[in-house]
């Protein structure tokens, strides 16, 4: 298997992650509180911009409206509260409508309703989408090699070769969305999306949720010095995984942090699963991934188990973002996503003929 130095994990720049400037982070350091123009502007920008640089993924829009009434709202009148999830997803070319699984990277692009006026959400969540951006551009490559390589070899057709990519933009406010109202419609239509049943010599996920082979939420991230625990017992093994990718980038010196004496990112990576506390706190009872959670998906949450400094102020406006532990996690989320996909032994630039062998393996 190649090494993570050998492959050379990319990594986001300090220009791309320039608050005024920088074509991942700063489209989206605006206001985007439901039906506002910046919500209308970043959803405009997501389709823009996967449409541009990585024309292969399928766009998916789930919408949903729900109401709510009380004595505050429009004198007791029903309210309405629209929602718009977008969805960019990339499979194997071979595969048919429910056969591949798909690795599920996620994060909210919306601001919190509660946020206070001219807030623009850096660390909650502006960085973690622009990390997604870095991650679905910097795997295009190794992802259309690799099924390139693979229909050469006439490979594919099992669970563990059909491995596509996913990526969520939820439209919620994560912790701060105590509904979560778009991740909790989006885990609803993929629980009721059934899939067609395929020929039996083929194998099917049976609804777009059972799909999901792993759910990846990111959430405040971008402050300095971020402890992401391991929350739950089931998805340990995958947090592990992690963790050794960080490990062995700090082993390499490759991480920016190292030099400023920053600590591990993921810090349970030798906790043994048995020891693992009860899942509990702010962060793992109130985000994202759990109306996914609740229905049987494996969830790994990278949320840091302390909030960045000026989380939820209008302070947190891109200029406290740490960029040096931004870079350190595109490289982390990278090659973690390149070990979990196979596509380690795959080279871009040159085709290959060797046989690819999997290296995922499940406890």
């Amino acid at each position: 298997m190649a090494s993570l130095r050998s492959i050379a994990v990319p990594v986001a720049s300090d220009a791309e992650l320039d608050p005024i400037t920088g074509d991942l982070l700063a489209p989206f350091l605006q206001s985007r509180a439901p039906d506002s123009a910046g919500h209308a502007d970043v959803q405009d920008h997501l389709v823009q911009w996967f449409a541009s640089n990585l024309p292969d993924y399928k766009l998916e829009w789930q919408n949903s409206t729900t109401y709510t009434s009380g004595k505050s709202q429009k004198g007791g009148k029903f309210v309405a509260h629209h929602r718009s999830n977008l969805v960019f997803r990339r499979e194997p070319p071979w595969t048919r409508q429910g056969q591949a699984n798909l690795l599920t990277l996620a994060a909210h692009y919306a601001t919190p309703a509660a946020a206070p006026a001219g807030a623009v959400g850096a660390t909650d969540a502006a960085v973690s989408c622009a990390l997604l951006l870095h991650i679905a551009r910097s795997l295009d490559r190794y992802a259309a090699q690799m099924y390139r390589e693979m229909q050469e070899l006439g490979e594919g057709g099992t669970v563990p070769m059909d491995m596509g990519l996913q990526f969520v933009f939820l439209d919620s406010g994560g912790l701060e969305d105590k509904d979560n109202t778009g991740a909790e419609s989006l885990a609803d239509a993929w629980e009721k999306a059934t899939n067609p049943a395929l020929p039996a010599s083929l194998y099917g996920y049976p609804n777009r949720l059972n799909q999901v082979s792993l759910f990846m939420l990111l959430d405040l991230l971008g402050g300095a010095g971020p402890r992401v625990p391991s929350r739950y017992q089931t998805t340990h093994w995958a947090y592990q995984a992690m963790a050794r990718v960080e490990k062995r980038l700090r082993d390499l010196k490759l991480m920016d942090t190292a030099s400023s004496g920053g600590g591990a990112f993921l810090p349970d990576s030798s906790t043994p699963v048995h020891q693992l506390g009860m899942a509990s706190g702010w962060a793992t009872d109130r985000d994202d991934h759990l109306p996914f959670m609740r229905r049987g998906v494996s969830v790994l949450p990278v949320v840091p188990d302390a909030r960045p400094e000026h989380a939820g102020t209008t302070k947190d406006d891109g200029t406290n973002v740490d960029r040096k532990t931004v870079r350190d996690w595109s490289r982390v989320l990278v090659g973690f996503a390149l070990e979990w996909l196979d596509m380690m032994e795959v080279e871009p630039a040159a085709p290959t003929r060797r046989r690819r062998g999997s290296v995922r393996q499940r406890p």
